[in-house]
């Protein structure tokens, strides 16, 4: 039985190819063609080629979905990190009412009694927390002495000025800015010096 299944699986290739030489005594030999393969060694060798190509294309197409893959985590995780940016930033926002009137109530404390150890205290924290949303990106608009530029402060008084060099130049800060990577999160109130044609 051992034997009929090594007989079923053993290949046999005869190569019947005619070659014209001087021991060939068959005058009628055609030219040999030494490049042309056994038949069923052509036919393996085209299977084995069509089968490399198919492998290069999956390799191929692997190679191009995991870029995709790869693509497609990347803008999502921008994405995410955008909206965090993004809802951080309106948190932030909401805290600025509050900061304002801290900053009130500690410059009219200062005013009155400079050395209490409690305004010293509450300077403190006040400190702290802008290191805090400093060091998540956030910093201050400070516009004076600078060209009014409408896309970081918003005029709420125009001031005249004798002066030509502080026409259209932020002479006075009512409350400073925000911005947090690139994004305004609240314009500077200011006063814009202005210089009134004398004609």
């Amino acid at each position: 039985m051992e034997k009929e299944k090594d007989k079923e699986q053993t290949i046999e290739i005869m190569d019947r190819r005619r070659i014209k030489s001087a021991e060939d005594t068959c005058d009628d030999a055609p030219e040999a063609d030494l490049d042309r393969a056994p038949t069923a060694f052509e036919k393996i060798k085209e299977e084995a080629l069509e089968k490399d190509q198919k492998l290069k294309e999956y390799i191929a197409a692997y190679k191009e979905q995991v870029e995709e893959m790869e693509k497609a985590r990347k803008r999502l995780e921008e994405q995410a990190d955008t909206r965090a940016s993004a809802k951080f930033a309106d948190v932030v926002s909401e805290l600025f009412p509050a900061m304002d009137d801290l900053d009130r109530a500690l410059e009219s404390a200062r005013d009155k009694s400079p050395d209490d150890q409690l305004v010293k205290g509450v300077e403190m924290v006040r400190k702290r927390l802008f290191a805090v949303l400093a060091s998540h990106g956030m910093e201050m608009i400070n516009c004076i002495d600078e060209k009014f530029d409408p896309n970081v402060a918003q005029a709420v008084a125009i001031t005249p000025v004798d002066d030509e060099a502080l026409d259209d130049v932020v002479v006075e800060q009512l409350s400073p800015g925000y911005r947090m990577g690139g994004r305004v999160l609240r314009h500077a109130m200011v006063k814009v010096g202005h210089k009134e044609d004398q004609g």
